[in-house]
């Protein structure tokens, strides 16, 4: 069974890493272009100094829609020039499990999601097979309240990953006269320490996404405490934002559902 990319027009067995911005709406050029604005945010907002940008490239899910499951089955991370960094792969759409790997294929991060309060999501990091060296894989129980939209991420350092939805100026963009807009932001700290940013607004999320989708993709900025062994790994970063949209796009469903139910009754 072939499997579509965001570009309908495209199929893996036809380019194995096709690039989703491919196409007659959006070049290279724009994307990098994008990327960058996101990266001239002001350090006061971001609270780091952003070295690396990835482009997440997801629509997520719109306001008004049935409550099925998210039709995309892989989400796409890219480097500023627009080429692969990551790919996010779901077997089925039925299911939320997802493995992360890179541009070269190896699988390095799974993620299982459970159904119902209190059954947070359950990260794995698998070991490297193709190294040569003996390792297991790696699990971590992840935590959130039920109430709350943050989530955290105890890793086998000893530190905790945090995400938390933050509204700031600067993280909506600029309007014309360039002064920044408020906006909100998904942020990432370690130990309490911002490293990580989710910029969505007008100049940098998912072409044909929109402010009110969930589990959209945007300009996913890292600081210098990622990629670093006293830090956190980059895939780790990036598997726990995609987490997050996942979430999003749950809690969405969850609305969906429930706005149904109730014109119905």
């Amino acid at each position: 069974m072939t499997t579509t990319t965001t570009n309908p027009s495209v199929t893996l067995n036809e380019k194995p890493l096709a690039n989703p911005f491919d196409n007659d709406k959006v070049t290279l050029a724009e994307v990098a272009s994008i990327s960058s604005n996101a990266t001239t945010l002001y350090p006061s907002t971001l609270a780091f100094t952003p070295l690396n940008t990835f482009h997440i490239d997801t629509l997520g899910i719109g306001l008004f829609r049935i409550p099925t499951p998210p039709s995309e089955l892989e989400i796409y991370v890219q480097n500023l020039d627009g080429s692969l960094a990551y790919k996010s792969t779901r077997a089925k759409r039925s299911s939320g499990n997802c493995v992360l790997s890179n541009a070269q294929g190896e699988n390095l991060i799974a993620t299982e999601y459970f159904w119902g309060p209190n059954r947070d999501p359950i990260i794995h990091v698998l070991a490297n097979e193709a190294s040569g060296e003996k390792a297991t894989d790696i699990d971590i129980k992840t935590t959130s309240p039920w109430t709350s939209r943050s989530h955290k991420v105890p890793l086998p350092s000893g530190s905790v990953l945090e995400w938390q939805y933050k509204t700031q100026k600067g993280f909506g963009g600029q309007d014309k006269k360039g002064q920044d807009k408020r906006g909100t932001a998904l942020v990432c700290t370690l130990d309490g320490k911002r490293v990580a940013a989710l910029i969505r607004n007008d100049e940098t999320r998912t072409v044909g996404s929109k402010s009110c989708s969930a589990g959209n993709g945007g300009d996913l900025l890292l600081g210098e405490d990622v990629g670093v062994k006293t830090g956190v790994s980059e895939e780790m970063v990036v598997a726990t934002c995609l987490l997050m949209l996942k979430k999003e796009i749950d809690r969405m469903r969850g609305y969906q559902a429930a706005a149904i139910g109730s014109a119905v009754s």
